[in-house]
Order: structure tokens, then sequence, then C-alpha cells
């Protein structure tokens, strides 16, 4: 009984047990707690969520869920029926299908893929369609892996990732619940954790991480006992000299997004072909201690400058730089994509990775298990790999467009709001991909401000108590940026309605005409003061590290 009781006389006397930790006080916690207090009083203009501009994802993805419900049949079966529904599925008919209705991925290829990780030695490839087309997802059974039938779901999500440039087969996919967070939890477990029969250490762990980070990551490293390391400029050059100055650390890796979520920098095929270099050359000289790669790719295809095009990490080779030596990236590389972003689907919460290294790829595996994130429902899994590979890049190319124009004409609302002001009080940072709206607040704007937390707190509370008042976005603490020397930094969108984003320019000129009133220090400072009894702000962020 010792270290849970003891015995004092006659009686018991328990320990003391310590109980859950009621308060939290990080810096995400803070942040969105302060959000929360500030929508009990403003009607907030929302422009810090992440989500797609469209209601809903394309009409062949919406159509897929209802076929999937009425018949519990795939993706092939699918297919097939939108073009032949009255006769017995053919591979003309999958030719048809990407002919007449312009999949992004091409049906016929996924199919392609299927049969060659599936079909039986010997058997037709119409036996092997009429298979594939005819079997149905019992949604009461419980069957390993994913669930259901997962290898269409893998070999459709094979293909997109072939389609980027991987050289990907279905047997190297992992599909997660929970989201492109639930594949980036099991691969940071897999590089900081060892199990030893029962017994599981966190031995932690570095990951390298550019500001403008995709905010939830900062969650995810400290669950293994890591940390994250902040750079301004992910380089091939930054990365090489990182690993210089943490040489001996055996477990090291870098997240690299295809588009960066805060300031939508796409990895250009320069950038991503400087830090492989920097990659290959250092696992090629350090077996001992590789560095690893995660590979953020969520936002494949939103791209808003004419001619520019994300280069996936992964897909970079030795022989691409020039000395086939060096091997290939995606030995060293998860790489991750979901429904969520590009796609519109972010209801889904499912995520699709691959590698090519087999033992990566077991240990991320296995803590997708560990931490259940493999039980995937059959129709989620599939309307999610629907949504990746069926939407035309026709539709991805006409948000684009509308992301462009939103920019565009918001630019110019702001500049008109600055010349008002005699001072550029507001800056917007052009993106090149996704649709998030970096956004620099002159400090001269928030006299007494010290970060980019007070910003967002003055913005939300710029007309004290007001209702129809306020702005509501992120600040850039959040995803690693420190230094202010340029302005705050607060995240917002353009993936919101027309309406909301006039209403938004609307606000920003209320906000720049109360805070530069002869009452706008005191309105500053009521918001700072508000923000600090939610949160203690100061305190959070001098010892925040990443």
């Amino acid at each position: 009984m010792s270290g849970a009781r003891e015995r004092a006389g006659g009686g018991v006397m328990a320990c003391e047990i310590p109980a859950p930790q009621t308060s939290f006080d990080d810096l995400y916690s803070a942040v969105y707690a302060i959000l929360d207090d500030a929508k009990t009083d403003h009607d907030l203009i929302k422009l810090y969520k992440g989500s797609h501009g469209s209601p809903d994802p394309h009409p062949l993805v919406t159509g897929f869920g209802e076929f999937f419900f009425r018949t519990r049949r795939g993706l092939v079966a699918y297919a097939c029926s939108a073009v032949n529904p009255h006769q017995p599925p053919t591979l003309a008919d999958l030719d048809a299908f990407d002919a007449d209705y312009g999949p992004r991925i091409q049906t016929r290829a996924a199919f392609d893929l299927l049969a060659r990780a599936a079909r039986r030695p010997h058997e037709r490839t119409a036996d092997f369609l009429a298979y594939v087309t005819g079997r149905t997802h019992q949604l009461g059974a419980y069957r390993g892996g994913s669930s259901g039938y997962d290898d269409e779901a893998r070999a459709f999500a094979a293909a997109h990732f072939r389609h980027a440039g991987l050289d990907t087969t279905p047997s190297q996919v992992l599909i997660f619940c929970g989201g492109a967070k639930g594949a980036f939890m099991a691969f940071c477990a897999a590089l900081m954790c060892r199990r030893r029969h029962d017994d599981l250490r966190h031995l932690g762990g570095l990951l390298l991480a550019p500001a403008g980070y995709y905010q939830s990551l900062r969650l995810i490293p400290p669950v293994f006992g890591g940390d994250i390391h902040v750079t301004s400029d992910l380089t091939g050059e930054t990365v090489s000299g990182w690993l210089a100055e943490t040489n001996g650390h055996p477990r090291r890796c870098v997240y690299v997004p295809l588009v960066n979520n805060a300031d939508g920098r796409v990895l250009t095929a320069a950038r991503a072909r400087s830090i492989a270099y920097a990659v290959l050359n250092h696992n090629v000289a350090h077996p001992a201690s590789p560095v690893y790669v995660l590979a953020d790719d969520v936002y494949i295809g939103s791209y808003l400058i004419p001619g520019c095009e994300g280069l996936p990490i992964a897909t970079v080779t030795g022989a691409d730089l020039g000395d086939p030596e060096l091997g290939r990236m995606s030995d060293w590389t998860l790489s991750v994509v979901t429904a969520s972003k590009t796609f519109a689907l972010p209801t889904a919460r499912i995520a699709f990775a691959t590698s090519t290294n087999p033992a990566l790829l077991g240990a991320v595996g296995h803590y997708r298990t560990v931490l259940s994130q493999g039980r995937v429902p059959q129709v989620t899994e599939l309307t999610a790999v629907a949504a990746i590979c069926l939407t035309p890049q026709t539709w991805i190319d006409e948000w684009n467009s509308r992301y462009r124009t939103r920019l565009a004409e918001l630019s110019t609302r702001v500049n008109a709001i600055n010349a008002t002001a005699g001072f550029e009080a507001f800056r917007i940072q052009t993106p090149d991909g996704g649709w998030y709206l970096p956004l620099h607040v002159s400090p001269t704007l928030i006299p007494g401000a010290a970060s980019s937390v007070d910003a967002f707190a003055a913005l939300m509370h710029y007309d004290g108590d007001s209702h129809g008042s306020g702005i509501a976005m992120l600040p850039g603490e959040l995803s690693g940026y420190r230094a202010c020397d340029d302005g705050f930094v607060l995240r917002g969108t353009l993936a919101a309605s027309e309406e909301d984003l006039c209403r938004f320019s609307g606000r920003l000129r209320d906000a720049l005409a109360q805070l530069t009133s002869p009452e706008g220090p005191g309105l500053v400072q009521q918001a700072l003061k508000r923000a600090r009894m939610i949160a203690d702000v100061d305190a959070i962020l001098a010892g925040c590290r990443y």
C-alpha cells in the first residue's frame, strides 16, 4: 500500500492525490480564451477560421456521398454508374467518366493501381472490376486496417500522390482520422518515443519550423517531450545551419509546408531543392543520426500568383540535385494531404500520408493505432479521397481566381484607408498561395502594445463596449512570429463572403478613427487590460519558446 495510502494508528491517511489541471496558460489556450471572451460583447467579423470559401465541396463529391449511402458501394462503382447506370461496369466507363467530368485524378489511373495491388494471380481485369464495383460496405461491420475496403481509398490517395510527383503505391498510404493533426501526432510519436515491452518512454526531439507554421502544430511535439525551433526563413541554408547548431541531438525533424499557413508563401522548386540538398547531404554524411521531414501538403493546388506552383518536398531526388547517390527525399519524409483545404471538405477530418521508408511507415502506423487514429468510417474515408481526387482542377482554379480578385479589391480599400490616415496603418502582405490574409498593423496605431497579441485584442475591442464592432484575426505569435519591427502580424482569411470582407474593411476604417482619436490610447489600454484579465499575456509571451 506504500505510495498509495499510509496507515497512521488505526486509521487510514490518504496521500495527497494531484487533481487534473483546471486551467491552461499556454499561448494557444490563451488566444482562444481571449477570443471567446470578446465574442460575448461584440458581433465580431470572424476572419480567423481556416475553412475554404465554398460552402460545400464540388458536386461530384457530394454526389458520391449520396451514392454511397444509397448503395454502400465505392468510388469505382460511382464513376462507372455515373456514365453507365444500367449495364455491367467496364473499363471504358472509367475512361468515359474521366473524359466527361474532368476529375483532377483519373479514376482509371486509380483503378489500375488498385488492380496491380489487389488483383489475384490469373484474375481477369474485368472480373476484378466486377468485384470492386459490386462489393458493398457493411456499416455494422468492424474490420481491421482503417475500416471497410480501405484498399480503394488508398489506391485513389496513391494516385493523387503520384500525380504530385511521388512514386507511391497503395501499400505505402496510411489513412488517419483526426485530420492532419492525427498524422502529425503519429509522426512526432514515431520519432520522439521508444517502446520496450510495456514501457513507453517519451524521449523528446526537435522540430524546425518556419514562422507562420500551422498554429495547431505547436501543440504536438510537447506531448512527446519535444520542442519546436522557429526560423524566419526556411531554406537549405537555414536547415544546414540548424543541423550544425543542434549537432549530436539524435531525434530531429523539419516541418516543410507546401504553402505557409500564415503568410501564404509557396515552396518553390528552388527552395524545395535547397532544403532537400541540406537534408539528403546530412543524412548521407550522418547515417546514424538522420533528420526526417514532415511535409504539410494540404494546400496543394491553392496558388494565387499566376505561374506560381509549389513543389512537394518529397518529390525531390538526388538526381534532381545532380548527385543520384544522395537518394530521394521520400525516404526521409512523411507527406500529408487532407480534403479540408483545397478541396473544401474540412468536416471529413481525414488525412492521407505516405512515405517510401518502410521503417518510418511502420512506426507511424503503430502510433496511429496507439492514438486511435486508424478507425475511419467508410463513408468519411471514401468521401475525403473523392474530394481530393474527383474535384476538377478547373473548380480549384476558379476559386484561386476568386481569392485573387478578393485580395486585389481588399488591398485597394486598405490603401484608401491608409491614404485617409496619412500613414500606413495597415499593410496587406501579398500571399503566394492558400487564402490567408497576412495583415501588418502599425505600432503607431496601438500605443502601448508590445505584441501581436495586443494588436489582436485592440482590434476586437477598438470601440469599447459597442456590440456592432470588432475584428477577430489570429496573432502572429501563435504561428511562431516574434519580431514586430515590420508591424504587428495578424492572420485573416480571404475565404469569407464578399459582404464580410467589405464589412472588414469598413471596420478597419472605424478602428482607425477610434484609435487615432483623443480617446484612442484609453481604448487601447482598456483592451489590453481586458485581455490580461483573461490570461497572463505578458508572462505567457515571456516564456514562449515557439
